[in-house]
């Protein structure tokens, strides 16, 4: 979709809040009412130009005017502004202009920047300084700069103060905050660091929370829900929080390749090769971003790379697909589910998600003299398992007088249910991180074709575990070795527990105990009960 003019990119957003502010159009040349009297932005802009002398893109005026819009009152309308853009069209020069207008013009208490890491948080931090200085009006406003690691600040001789800190749970924590900056939101897969940040600004009467990214995938949970409510807000403006303004330069969320990659290359048909589609989500285009760059980010990226950074889109992951375990291997292990007889011996496997939205349960044991693994269960929350571990326990737990290993590794946000587990009488089994790097390495050994093309394991076909583990990617712990990565795959935890499963099985205790008198014995219900084992799981959809 090649075009012999230049093309620019769209100084306005696909998706954005209206202004409060009605009536003939304004100076902002967008068509909106907004003006000097109701918004602070032409005020951000003329610092911007003078004295700094970094006249803003036509898109960072035009978001300026609109995140910096005044509520009836005096008072920023926003608290809270997301702003998605793809990535390199200067997202942190707004970051840093706006911050030293705060400072130097407002006079604001504090400012407070984060980013993915304390490393990209003091880059942005050390350029402003740099700014500062090299502006002879600003630099007379400094106080000090205090440039140590982990400590750095710069004070104005107003009192206005800018810090950067990393992105964790005990981020700004003490502080009273009037400007927070979240940079590369997509990378937060917690609440940790949201929640630490940015309540540092509950006591402030005109602070604001600017939350910068593009894209990301399932993992991005604080940037997923925060985009559904801005989205929501810039659609149904009348019915939402007015205290939420949300500015998303992007592409439509159905835009993929419509060509099938032909010799591992897109055409110029494609839909992603689209140049006006480009234009949507990268601002800068014609600016500062050349058409030559996207097209070889297309051509040397993974379409899911190339959508979440040059298109500001979602996807479901961004780790390459069936990465660890083959499709192919891991298709071909497929078995139909037995009818009427369970698993003998079993060990089961229980994994929570780092969020704790959904717990795992997974069984390993033969099935015709064969191992396989099927996950039982995928629920909401966490506050069903311990009864339900206890019930499956008690009817499983003491064919052939053997007890059931349940397994729990220390890396899993279950661990914190043990306690709760044991009191109800299920002793779980708790493998070493080393353990859990063995069982992952042997699990992967397993579904993998020995030199005469035998295979140990096999499974049930669920969308479930499949979903799993097409997306795993590995997680280093150490000297080489690995596990499954709960930071960089989508979803995980059916994947964990299948294997926790696998390794309980193999290392269970094989000598035969008495069963306790409150177990139950085998009887004419238990290969009904059994049988529950291998109902159908729900697909799982995050």
């Amino acid at each position: 979709m090649r075009s012999s003019a230049r093309l620019l990119g769209s100084t306005t957003p696909r998706l954005w809040t209206p202004p409060l502010a009605t009536g003939p159009s304004g100076p902002c040349g967008c068509g909106c009412a907004l003006t000097p009297a109701t918004s602070l932005g032409f005020s951000a802009i003329d610092f911007a130009e003078n004295p700094v002398g970094v006249p803003p893109l036509p898109w960072q005026r035009w978001l300026l005017i609109h995140a910096l819009e005044l509520a009836p009152g005096g008072k920023f309308r926003f608290r809270t502004v997301l702003i998605m853009v793809a990535r390199q069209n200067g997202k942190t020069t707004i970051i840093e202009l706006k911050n030293l207008w705060k400072m130097s013009v407002l006079q604001v208490g504090l400012v407070l920047g984060t980013a993915q890491d304390l490393t990209t948080s003091e880059e942005s931090w050390e350029h402003a300084v740099e700014m500062c200085e090299a502006t002879p009006e600003l630099a007379a406003e400094i106080a000090r700069v205090d440039k140590t690691n982990g400590k750095k600040t710069l004070k104005l001789t107003n009192g206005a103060r800018w810090k950067v800190a990393a992105p964790t749970g005990g981020a700004g924590r003490g502080l009273a905050v009037d400007d927070v900056n979240l940079d590369e939101l997509r990378q937060h897969h917690t609440y940790a660091a949201w929640g630490a940040v940015t309540k540092t600004t509950m006591a402030r009467p005109r602070a604001q929370i600017f939350a910068f990214s593009n894209a990301g995938d399932d993992r991005s949970v604080v940037l997923n829900e925060l985009q559904k409510k801005g989205r929501a807000a810039a659609k149904h403006p009348a019915a939402a929080d007015p205290t939420l303004g949300h500015f998303e330069w992007s592409v439509p969320d159905d835009v993929a390749c419509t060509c099938g990659r032909p010799d591992d290359a897109h055409t110029d048909e494609c839909q992603l090769a689209d140049r006006r589609l480009w234009a949507m989500a990268n601002p800068s285009l014609g600016y500062t971003i050349t058409e030559q760059a996207l097209a070889s980010a297309l051509s040397t990226d993974p379409d899911a790379v190339f959508r979440t950074e040059c298109l500001c889109q979602r996807v479901p992951s961004l780790a390459p697909d069936w990465s660890v375990i083959g499709e192919a291997s891991w298709s071909a292990l497929a078995i139909q589910p037995p009818s009427k007889r369970a698993m003998q011996p079993i060990a089961i496997g229980v994994d929570t998600t780092p969020e704790r939205s959904h717990t795992s349960i997974a069984v390993a044991g033969e099935v015709d003299g064969r191992l396989v693994v099927e996950v039982t269960e995928h629920r909401r929350g966490t506050a069903w398992v311990p009864a339900w571990l206890q019930t499956r326990v008690d009817i499983y737990g003491y064919e052939g007088r053997v007890p059931v290993p349940v397994v729990i590794g220390k890396s899993s946000p279950a661990w914190s249910l043990i306690p709760a587990i044991e009191a109800l009488g299920v002793e779980v089994t708790k493998p070493s991180s080393a353990d859990e790097a063995q069982a992952a390495g042997a699990f992967a050994d397993d579904v993998t074709p020995d030199s005469d093309g035998v295979v140990v394991l096999a499974h049930l076909d669920q969308q479930v575990l499949n979903d799993a583990v097409k997306g795993a990617v590995k997680g280093p712990v150490g000297d080489g070795a690995w596990r499954w990565s709960r930071k960089n795959s989508a979803v995980i935890s059916p994947l964990v527990a299948a294997t926790l499963a696998r390794w309980g099985y193999e290392t269970r205790p094989r000598e035969t105990k008495p069963p306790p008198a409150t177990a139950r014995q085998p009887g004419t219900q238990q290969g009904d009960r059994a049988a529950d084992m291998f109902r159908p799981v729900q697909r799982l959809v995050l």
